[in-house]
């Protein structure tokens, strides 16, 4: 990634090219080290790295077999990597087309290589075959888009062939289009665009299942908001129904979800028309229009098409916006945010200093931790200007609305759990999410950069490096106040997630940084942008231009026509398995069952699956499997339908469903 930037950087004269082409090959190199020497450590540390994950917890049952043969391909791929951060020294071009032979490899050689070595006599595990198709799919595009940059120099020599001026033309006229369109015909065309795309996704492609505990949270307590309630009574025996993400309370009897009730009101609107569906595509399409806004009053009008493709062009949007989480409306509400501090920035009056403070307040109740990292910087900022100029009344109107929403959630906690203080996270697993600094931390970090650079599109984080390349932080600070807030803001978010760390489960990319998506994509925006007006002339100049135009050209089309296609359906696959036992249940006919999981089904443990209406009495109720004797005593209570045991196979993929009373192991 770096490497393209550094290979297309305008340089005054032969001595400036060398000195690029000598810092990318350091860099390259540094990244090549780091990455091995990550390899490495992670063999030695391969148990406790495997145990944070109950998906790969099979390896642990075979210390001496594929554990070990897990362990001897990362100290291989530890080794190859040492090697080509030695090649990078001589060469970048030979080191990356190097990566990229080796990541094609891997995605040919990854499904026969696990099937010979780590396949047990029953198949390979569901989730090791999840994990070897997402090495396949890297190996793929990755390897294809490493190879077009070790050989892009080569083609930059050439004059521009009847297929690239073709497509230049198309481009350019493109752009013409858009440029000529009025502002209201860009925005509805865009909101249009994402709309329709993301419900594509979300029907089509996760097939309107909440496919995590944390949505099917969201969606059950915008349920209970609807049915006017804070809470619903727990259920006769209520260590059937304990549920992942919810908080069960015995004691006063009382069920509901864990998270911070923000999105969880707003959806459950959707839930009273109908269309809860609905509710984050079309959150998801707004926060593109007052991008594509921020991008003009930001960075200029040349700068909203591209920075509206560097966003809605990916995986990473399109599956989030099409999900129940709870992300894409802090995203939204982090927007507005923004837009509001840009009117306060140019003196457009105080209702803007109550937007802003309306809006982080507003994100206080849906993410507060996302919310408090990435408006604190804006929020001192805006604090500090205000009591330099004396402007009180601005100043109350930023601060007031967030200390309102502060006191409603403490009002929430209050009622719900006797303090203000107590957060519903608190009351499911105190030991949730603990503060931690070790190794492990940072490699659940590195993981999700990585994760980053998979789910965007390829190379366009180049563009952070380009925004810092060659310049002062003072000097950056005050030209470009907001963009540098929005850094840090990024990295107080980064910070953030790395001491108090949720890995998650069944997400879409790196979930967790989907918050500050728009401060992201901004400052790499800026970056490209910044690199394009570089100072220059001739044909090196022109020679950057398109190196720039190539290289974005074939990132969306690797997006477009492998990445999106090859997610799309992993996670059809995915959904399909994880919500057989409903499908399976609903395929008997009955219109009532009391149904014991045994197991999960896919991917996802009982807790993710034991899902019920409200009153855990109408129609189909799902509850775990206690065994045969605890059985009896939750028959005994649902005398009025069949109850059924469900159990799936993780290495051949399929599930087995009996009567509870003739069931045996399947």
């Amino acid at each position: 990634m770096k490497a393209l930037a550094v290979s297309l950087l305008p340089g005054s004269g032969r001595g400036a090219t060398r000195s690029a082409a000598g810092e990318g090959r350091f860099l390259l190199a540094g990244l090549f080290s780091l990455a091995g020497f990550s390899c490495g450590y992670l063999a030695l540390r391969l148990e406790s790295a495997v145990a944070r994950f109950d998906t790969l917890s099979f390896l642990l049952a075979d210390p001496e077999g594929s554990l070990a043969r897990v362990r001897e391909g990362l100290l291989l791929t530890g080794a190859c990597l040492a090697l080509l951060a030695i090649l990078a020294l001589v060469s970048w071009r030979l080191a990356t087309g190097g990566l990229g032979l080796a990541l094609l490899a891997l995605g040919g050689l990854a499904a026969p290589l696990s099937r010979t070595f780590l396949a047990e006599q029953s198949g390979l595990e569901e989730g090791l075959l999840y994990r070897v198709r997402g090495l396949a799919d890297i190996g793929l595009v990755g390897g294809i888009f490493l190879l077009f940059l070790a050989m892009l120099p080569g083609i930059l020599l050439a004059p521009p062939g009847a297929f690239e001026s073709a497509i230049r033309r198309l481009v350019s006229g493109a752009s013409r289009a858009w440029a000529n369109k009025s502002p209201m015909a860009r925005m509805s065309l865009i909101a249009g665009a994402a709309l329709v795309a993301t419900l594509a996704v979300g029907r089509g492609v996760l097939r309107d299942f909440p496919n995590s505990s944390d949505e099917n949270s969201y969606l059950t307590q915008a349920r209970i908001f609807a049915s006017g309630r804070l809470w619903v009574p727990a259920p006769p025996h209520p260590e059937f129904f304990r549920a992942r993400s919810f908080v069960m309370d015995s004691e006063q009897g009382r069920f509901f979800a864990k998270a911070f009730p923000g999105w969880a009101a707003l959806l459950s609107l959707g839930v009273l028309a109908g269309v809860p569906w609905l509710v984050n595509p079309l959150l998801s399409a707004v926060t593109l229009v007052v991008l594509g806004w921020l991008a003009v009053q930001l960075l200029g009008p040349e700068a909203e098409l591209p920075t509206l493709g560097l966003m809605a062009v990916t995986p990473f949007f399109l599956f989030n916006a099409a999900s129940y989480f709870n992300h894409p409306l802090t995203l939204f509400l982090m927007t507005l945010f923004l837009a509001a501090v840009v009117q306060i920035e140019r003196g457009k009056g105080d209702q803007w200093a109550l937007a802003a403070g309306a809006t982080a307040g507003a994100a206080f109740t849906v993410r507060p931790a996302s919310a408090l990292l990435l408006t604190a910087p804006f929020l001192l900022y805006l604090t500090w200007h205000a009591i330099q100029s004396r402007r009180w009344r601005s100043l109350i109107r930023l601060l007031l609305p967030v200390g309102l929403f502060a006191a409603l959630i403490g009002t929430y906690n209050r009622i719900l759990f006797g303090s203000s203080l107590k957060t519903g996270y608190a009351a499911y697993d105190p030991g949730d999410i603990r503060a931690g600094f070790g190794a492990d931390n940072f490699a659940v970090t590195g993981w999700w950069i990585i994760k980053l650079l998979l789910w965007t599109l390829p190379g366009s984080l180049a563009g952070l490096y380009l925004l810092a390349r060659g310049r002062k932080l003072s000097e950056w600070v005050r030209q470009e106040p907001l963009l540098a807030l929005m850094a840090v803001a990024l990295a107080l978010q980064a910070g953030g997630h790395l001491i108090f760390q949720n890995k998650g489960s069944n997400e879409y990319g790196p979930r967790y940084y989907y918050d500050g998506w728009v401060f992201l994509t901004l400052l790499m925006t800026a970056g490209w942008m910044r690199a394009l007006e570089s100072p220059g002339r001739g044909k090196g100049h022109g020679g950057t231009r398109r190196g720039l135009a190539l290289g974005g050209a074939m990132a969306v089309v690797l997006t477009v026509t492998l990445t999106i296609p090859l997610l799309a359906f992993h996670y059809r696959d995915k959904v399909d398995h994880n919500r057989d036992i409903y499908t399976r249940v609903e395929s008997t006919g009955l219109h009532a069952a009391l149904v014991f999981l045994k197991t999960g089904s896919g991917r996802m443990p009982p807790g993710d699956l034991v899902r019920n209406p409200l009153d855990f009495r109408t129609g189909f109720v799902y509850v775990r499997d206690l065994g045969q004797e605890s059985r009896r005593q939750l028959i005994a209570l649902y005398p009025d339908r069949p109850a059924l045991v469900y159990a799936y196979d993780s290495h051949t993929r399929s599930s087995h469903l009996a009567p509870a009373e003739s069931e045996g192991t399947p």
